[in-house]
């Protein structure tokens, strides 16, 4: 459950997506913020595992953010039902392939959006829910380096 740069989670995601055509349909994306007005996102897919993309939006148009995978593969009912739950919305989320800097990795499709994720991080263990922290401070750091902490004047 490390975290790692949107590029590396976004191909093993790729990966296993490919890799199990099957399970294709049965992905869910459920989209929120969290309580310090990030951007969650949270991919589930069955047999396979959760992972967590959390960000901010750079401009409209570019998310800078990190992910992990947060669950492995035994994931109890409860968060696949909070998985289906909310308002239905479109997303869209493009990434630089981490190895080939010719290619980019998109998903796309249609997920649900609460107005918060705490429900379903309640769900996740202390281990997966510390992962979150890591996230939220790999956010900050990002911010920082990107200078998108200046006050505007």
């Amino acid at each position: 459950m490390s975290v790692r740069s949107l590029a590396e989670i976004m191909e093993e995601m790729r990966k296993r997506y490919k890799s199990h055509p099957k399970l294709r349909r049965k992905w869910r994306v459920l989209a929120g913020s969290d309580e310090y007005g990030f951007r969650d996102l949270f991919f589930y897919a069955p047999k396979l595992g959760v992972w967590q993309i959390k960000g901010e939006l750079k401009t409209p148009y570019e998310l800078v953010g990190a992910g992990a995978r947060v669950a492995a593969r035994k994931v109890n009912d409860e968060i696949r039902e909070l998985m289906e739950q909310g308002a239905p919305m479109p997303f869209g989320l493009i990434s630089p392939h981490p190895e080939y800097k010719d290619r980019a990795i998109i998903a796309a499709g249609l997920g649900r959006y609460q107005e918060t994720t705490e429900r379903l991080k309640e769900h996740l263990s202390y281990a997966e829910r510390k992962v979150d922290s890591e996230l939220r401070r790999k956010i900050e750091k990002l911010r920082r380096e990107l200078g998108l902490d200046i006050a505007y004047l």
